[in-house]
Order: C-alpha cells, then sequence, then structure tokens
C-alpha cells in the first residue's frame, strides 16, 4: 500500500513537472489566456468538457488545470510505444470507437469515483472546420447521471487555427484562449433522452461562449 502511495505521489510530480514546461510553452508561443479557473472544484471529482477541433486540446487541458486528469482518447493514439505508455503513464484512458469500449466506460466512471478530474469531448474525435456541426455523444450526460459529478462546460479558442486535424504539424504563432464555465450538476432520471438533453446543453454553453467571443474579436 505505501508502495502504492509513493507511486501515485510520484506519477502527480512527474505530471505537474511536465504540465509546467508546456503551459509556459504554450504562453511563450501562442499568449494561452486562462479565464474562469476558480470555477473548478480543488478537490472531488469534476468532468471537464470542451469543444473539440485541435490536436492541442488536451495539452490546452492538461496544462491549465489546477490539478492532474485523466482523458479519454481514441485508442490508435495509444499504439504508438513511446506515446502511448506515457499517455496511460500519466492518466489517459484508451477508448474503442466503433462501438460502446465497456471496459473505458468503467475506467473513466472509477476516476470520478476516486475524486478524479475525468476530460470527455462531447464531440468526441477532432471536428475538422469544414465540417460543420459534429453528431453530439451523449457521454457527458451518461457519466454525469451515473456520479452526479459537476461537469464544467469549457471553450477552447484559437487552437483549431494553430493545429486543426488535417494537419501533421501545429503552426508556431498563434493565440489560445481557455474559458472555463460554471458548473453544470446533472439532476433528473437515469435514462438516455435526459443524458442527450444536458450533453446538448453543455454544448449550448460552449457554443454560447465562442459566439460572444467571436462577436467580441470582430468589433475589435
Amino acid at each position: 500500500m505505501k508502495k502504492r502511495r509513493y507511486s501515485e505521489k510520484f506519477q502527480i510530480f512527474v505530471y505537474k513537472r511536465i504540465a509546467g514546461v508546456f503551459r509556459k510553452l504554450l504562453k511563450w508561443f501562442y499568449n494561452l489566456e486562462v479565464y474562469g479557473i476558480e470555477n473548478i472544484p480543488l478537490e472531488g471529482p469534476v468532468i471537464i468538457a470542451p469543444n473539440h477541433r485541435s490536436s492541442l486540446d488536451v495539452l490546452v487541458i492538461a496544462t491549465t488545470l489546477p490539478r492532474p486528469i485523466k482523458a479519454l482518447g481514441k485508442i490508435e493514439r495509444f499504439k504508438y510505444p513511446i506515446f502511448g505508455r506515457f499517455a496511460r503513464y500519466l492518466g489517459g484512458i484508451p477508448v474503442k470507437r466503433e462501438n460502446i469500449d465497456l471496459s473505458a466506460v468503467k475506467d473513466g466512471l472509477e476516476a470520478i469515483r476516486k475524486g478524479e478530474v475525468l476530460l470527455i469531448f462531447p464531440e468526441g474525435t477532432r471536428l475538422r472546420r469544414d465540417k460543420g456541426d459534429a453528431k453530439i455523444k451523449r457521454g457527458i450526460g451518461y457519466f454525469a447521471a451515473k456520479t452526479k459529478a459537476p461537469v464544467i462546460p469549457t471553450a477552447i479558442i484559437g487552437a483549431d487555427n494553430i493545429w486543426p486535424p488535417e494537419k501533421k504539424l501545429p503552426r508556431l504563432s498563434g493565440k489560445i484562449k481557455v474559458i472555463y464555465s460554471k458548473p453544470l450538476i446533472y439532476d433528473g432520471e437515469h435514462n438516455r433522452s435526459k443524458e442527450e438533453e444536458f450533453t446538448n446543453k453543455v454544448m449550448e454553453i460552449i457554443n454560447q461562449i465562442l459566439r460572444e467571443v467571436r462577436i467580441e474579436n470582430e468589433k475589435n
């Protein structure tokens, strides 16, 4: 037991050091700005639910939160020998996208019930800017209904201009802004329609933030 606790503490130590390095790099190259960090509970379970249009999104969230995260990610990324082992070590949870991955669902629920931070993208995969809106998954609603953990709708702005899904490498200039909204709590019956309704509400909040930022940018 002591060895396990030591291992977990060391893992968190490594995570925070790596996150700190990348946070400095993001601020240096992309003038990273973070708003609403006061909406993130400093302890207890929480689900982070951002839009997903860039290969930088997970890194942006991981480096701007005050706590380590567990992130659901497509299994293909975990098949790279070095990246895969490193991602798992730092809390990555591989997901098979063809069907419902019960193993990933179980791992995600376990992380929340242990009081950890779980990152889930309502849109599922990264969405190309020229493909319009994605068909929203109900995963956020499902996890929120099962655990009653607070959900933080999160808007990532500008990352898609720096590293969109169709590009192999990021640009070395640009600006990234992250806005963490106030938490939502799932309140209602545990059924499919309510879960979809909750997930759509999360996306409505994210899209409203994105619209407001776009209007503000057009004024300037």
